[in-house]
């Protein structure tokens, strides 16, 4: 058994979530950490900094059960138990391949769950290939599950850049409130700016791809930490969507919120100087922020599909 294996079984009793509804981020670190290059005394210090903040809470591992219908609880947080036992039966019935191919189009739909944490820890338990940490992000998805629906408008369409900008600046100009990403995104998609013009998207060919150059660029120019989980957020898209890609109609009114939610202000962007990926890489494994090895790992995986300098730039801007 590997060194993230054997953590993440030690991580699989500590709770989803802590304080006032934060996601851990504790399994999704210590992959990207894995994926960095880190060492196994690295994962293993990482772990024990963040496993510190649970205290001696713990959530016991249910025993696997399989539901008749897990879909009639979605976006319920208190049958996040029997979900996890749901999942925990399937996969060890059916294999990762086959349960994603039938989980992931009712979860697509929720795509915003904790802030887009439920399809990137999903996509993280994918890349890491353990059964155990995968049944928990499904569950987690479901039960976190939060539907962005909008309706498409008779207003002509927009093609990307302008649709994209059109709910940044709007962001800027909403007075949105809410302590956590997830009700801003839902206050967002109340606003008229949204019903009015969230579903005109045109989607371009590569529409994932276009979705993470913008969102690091934006990065790079503003720090903004809901951004950066629209960039995280992508790359999940894109690991998932070899299993069961999601449908336009549930994916682009989602980031739609997702970047009124941002308000962004733009400014220039940070350089670290003129680190190269290398650099970059080694400040990010060396970090106890989570958000930033997250991040790192993220923009190097986009920059293996499209070598668009935006990525450097969001991956140096995280690190300095």
């Amino acid at each position: 058994m590997n060194a993230l294996h054997t953590l993440l079984d030690r991580a699989a009793d500590l709770p989803a979530e802590y304080g006032d509804g934060l996601t851990s981020h504790l399994p999704m670190a210590l992959h990207a950490l894995q994926r960095l290059g880190a060492t196994d005394a690295r994962l293993a210090s990482f772990f024990e900094r963040y496993g510190a903040r649970f205290g001696a809470r713990r959530d016991p591992v249910p025993t696997a059960r399989r539901l008749a219908d897990w879909t009639t609880s979605r976006g319920d947080w208190e049958a996040f138990g029997v979900l996890r036992a749901h999942f925990a039966a399937a996969l060890a019935e059916e294999g990762a391949t086959a349960v994603l191919a039938e989980a992931l189009p009712p979860l697509w739909t929720g795509i915003a769950a904790a802030a887009f944490h439920g399809p990137i820890r999903a996509a993280h338990a994918v890349e890491a290939g353990h059964a155990g940490e995968l049944a928990t992000a499904l569950a987690y998805w479901a039960a976190r599950w939060q539907a962005v629906e909008a309706v498409p408008p008779p207003q002509p369409p927009l093609d990307f850049d302008a649709w994209f900008d059109r709910f940044v600046d709007a962001g800027v100009a909403a007075a949105i409130d809410a302590p956590l990403i997830s009700g801003r995104i839902a206050k967002a998609s109340a606003t008229p700016i949204f019903r009015a013009d969230a579903a005109r998207l045109i989607p371009p060919a590569d529409a994932v791809g276009t979705l993470a150059r913008h969102a690091a660029r934006l990065y790079a120019q503003s720090r903004n930490f809901t951004v950066l989980h629209i960039v995280t957020a992508a790359r999940a898209v894109r690991v998932l969507s070899a299993f069961a890609a999601p449908a336009d109609p549930a994916l682009w009114p989602a980031v739609a919120a997702a970047l009124m939610a941002a308000q962004v202000q733009r400014r220039g962007a940070d350089t670290a100087g003129a680190w190269g990926w290398a650099e970059v890489n080694a400040a990010a494994i060396d970090s106890d922020d989570d958000h930033v090895i997250k991040l790192v790992h993220a923009c190097m995986e986009h920059a293996k599909h499209d070598p668009d300098p935006a990525f450097l730039a969001a991956a140096r801007c995280a690190v300095s």
